[in-house]
């Protein structure tokens, strides 16, 4: 098949991942007339190998022919029939190779030659130019135009072939004749081939264009086939892409709520946690002109009462950025420290539920970050632990901190019920909670997480249904260790 061929059909000489991608591989790289004379060869090599096995079996079943049309001739006949079956047998066999492979054109022209050319020696050997085996070379070009229909070239090139082969048999046979029908006989069983012949190249030559469209036509609807996968790639991208659009709107809005609702909130209890401070500040002043025994307590308790204060404060603070995050300056932190403070403030609430909560971070850990944030993250994770934590035997939360090769890696640890895993994709969302109405509005963990962001940290959840939950902070080392 030429190109020529295939422009004529309105078959592109290229794949599309041609034109798409230049990298492709090889086997996206054929034209597509390398790609059908592939399939041409993969047809010939099949139609060569069942056309072997109908001369190795046909051949010799027709020797009864020859013992009812030349019983003289019979034993010379059957060696000449054997003959032809075996010679095939090495014809099959190279069709496993690679030498088959390389000659799978030469198939259509040896395997219908084999018979003909014995069929055309018995006519030789009768000395009867008027033989009726000129039916068997008929055969055998109609067998040839069956099994090897879009061949045509190489159809024409045997048919070519029988008819020399036909008349160096007959000739010497009409010449050596005195049987005034002979002549007559040889032009009719000359004509009969030769029309069959004909018939047989003008149909190859059809089944051939049919081929030509058929594989055009697939071609086209491959094509099609490729651009609808292509469009449909895209359009799954783009639906993909909506929805991710649509949930950080919804992230957004809910941010945005956030925002008004805080703004609100921080002016609503501001003023009245002015009101504590001051009072604060009044009570150490009378803690001045107390006994040294009650004003040390005092004073002790009046600074928890400020320092908690202070935390409330700033909670209320990183509710009102929490739409509208602000970098907060980071510094090197003593995460021993921080974490005393934490865990003082919740350090009744912890007894009160029966909870051992152990602090294996070491005293002279370093690592960057903000103060108020990670107290923050530290007490709505350890908040969390104790949430899960109740009705569990021995319920038991660990803190630790362990240097890595990029920072510092702090962690909590609880044997409490662990997170779904349909959970998990979803706990630092804005107002997703698991707890029932009124005991939290699933902000903590949202919270934390922007907190973890703007210090450039990380979080990773370790969870087992049943048996644990582990949150990670992973922190920055400071610049100057």
């Amino acid at each position: 098949m030429s190109l020529a061929n295939l422009a004529e059909l309105g078959v592109p000489l290229t794949t599309p991942s041609q034109d798409r991608s230049p990298s492709s591989g090889p086997a996206e790289l054929l034209s597509r007339s390398d790609r059908f004379e592939r399939e041409q060869e993969e047809l010939n090599l099949r139609n060569a190998r069942m056309g072997a096995w109908f001369v190795m079996i046909l051949v010799p079943l027709c020797t009864f022919l020859d013992f009812m049309a030349y019983p003289e001739r019979y034993w010379e006949f059957l060696v000449l029939r054997l003959a032809c079956a075996a010679s095939c047998v090495p014809l099959l066999l190279a069709l496993n190779g690679t030498l088959g492979r390389k000659y799978c054109r030469a198939y259509p022209i040896i395997l219908p030659l084999l018979p003909a050319l014995m069929i055309c020696f018995m006519i030789y050997l009768s000395g009867d130019s008027g033989s009726g085996y000129y039916a068997g070379l008929t055969l055998c070009i109609v067998a040839t135009a069956f099994v090897f229909h879009w061949t045509f070239r190489e159809i024409g090139i045997t048919l070519g072939l029988v008819i020399v082969a036909y008349f160096a048999a007959t000739l010497p046979n009409l010449i050596g004749t005195k049987d005034p029908r002979a002549l007559g006989i040889f032009v009719n069983n000359t004509g009969f081939i030769l029309i069959n012949c004909v018939v047989l190249y003008i149909g190859s030559r059809q089944h051939h264009a049919i081929r030509q469209r058929e594989f055009a036509n697939r071609c086209k609807v491959e094509d099609q086939r490729e651009e609808l996968t292509a469009q449909n790639d895209e359009l799954t991208a783009t639906l993909k892409l909506l929805r991710e659009t649509e949930a950080q709107l919804d992230q957004s809005e809910k941010l945005a709520s956030i925002g008004r609702l805080s703004a609100g909130i921080v002016h609503e209890i501001n003023n009245p946690l002015n009101y504590v401070k001051s009072a604060i500040f009044l009570l150490k002043k009378k803690g001045k002109i107390m006994p040294p025994e009650i004003a040390e307590s005092v004073n002790r308790i009046a600074a928890d009462i400020g320092e908690g204060i202070d935390r409330v404060a700033a909670i209320v603070s990183d509710l009102r950025t929490f739409a509208h995050p602000e970098n907060r300056g980071a510094r090197p932190l003593n995460l021993h420290e921080v974490s005393g403070k934490a865990l003082r403030l919740l350090a009744k609430e912890v007894s009160d539920r029966g909870v051992t909560l152990v602090n294996e971070i070491p005293h002279n850990i370093i690592a960057q970050g903000d103060e108020n944030y990670l107290i923050q993250i530290l007490l709505n994770f350890v908040q969390n632990s104790l949430d899960a934590l109740a009705g569990r035997p021995e319920p038991t939360i660990v803190i630790k901190a362990q240097h890595t090769e990029t920072g510092v890696d702090l962690s909590v640890r609880d044997n409490g019920m662990g997170i779904p895993k349909e959970n998990l994709s979803k706990i630092f969302d804005p107002f997703f909670t698991t707890k029932e109405v009124g005991q939290g509005m699933g902000l903590g963990l949202s919270i934390c997480f922007r907190m973890i962001q703007q210090m450039d940290g990380e979080v990773k959840i370790d969870t087992e249904a049943g048996r644990h939950t582990q949150f990670t902070l992973s922190l920055k080392k400071p610049a100057n260790t």
